[in-house]
């Protein structure tokens, strides 16, 4: 009897993991279908999508047919939560990751240099064991820093910093430029495409003013 309820046990677990898989795994694949009306809408008049493939249930590319401009093969990576493996899921939640779509294409001039920028936020309080209120706090803005192993880089650098504050409200997480492909990338919150973000209207201007950026920086 014992080892019959064991079996039992056993065959209901494996049962409640498929469910899980395929129900979560399905989620994610409408998940993913809402993300490229947002795409469509959002890059409307710049590109459209050339073909979709999904390496995986939460991990898709989707290749972009672009009007002339100074990208090329360009393409969209989207990745989602996990959600078809729980405790990915749980530690992708612990570590507060999100859900995020990435831009990379080629540029018409490679850069000649590498360059990798990370947004990053903090905040920060002198008393613990008080309330913050906006009546008695005081708020300082830092302007954006270089760390850099070189002695000899340019200063024009500062045109692309420049355009990457002036994008805050489109929340850039990472932008990279590479002598590599692809050139350049940018990686954004998924939610930023989405139509009531009030951001997606202008996201391709803002990875145009980057990449034009790049293309005026020579260090």
């Amino acid at each position: 009897m014992p080892v019959r309820v064991i079996a039992i046990d056993v065959a209901a677990g494996a049962i409640g993991v498929v469910v899980w898989y395929l129900s979560f795994r399905y989620y994610n694949r409408r998940k993913g279908s809402e993300a490229l009306r947002w795409i469509q809408h959002a890059f409307h008049g710049h590109a459209e999508v050339a073909g979709v493939q999904w390496s995986g249930a939460c991990y898709f590319q989707a290749q972009l047919r672009l009007a002339p401009t100074l990208f090329r093969r360009a393409s969209l990576v989207v990745r989602l939560f996990p959600r078809e493996v729980p405790v990915c899921w749980l530690l992708s939640r612990m570590r507060k990751q999100q859900e995020t779509l990435t831009f990379q294409a080629d540029l018409d001039c490679p850069p000649s240099f590498n360059l990798e920028v990370h947004n990053h936020r903090w905040f920060g309080r002198t008393r613990r064991r008080f309330p913050v209120r906006g009546d008695n706090c005081t708020l300082e803005q830092a302007g954006p820093f270089v760390l850099t192993t070189r002695n000899d880089w340019q200063r024009d650098i500062t045109s692309m910093m420049g355009a990457l504050v002036a994008s805050r409200e489109c929340d850039c997480l990472t932008v990279c430029f590479r002598r590599t492909s692809p050139h350049f990338s940018v990686t954004v919150p998924l939610g930023t495409l989405s139509p009531a973000s009030g951001t997606n209207a202008y996201i391709f201007d803002v990875l145009r003013e980057l990449a034009a950026g790049a293309a005026s920086a020579r260090f």
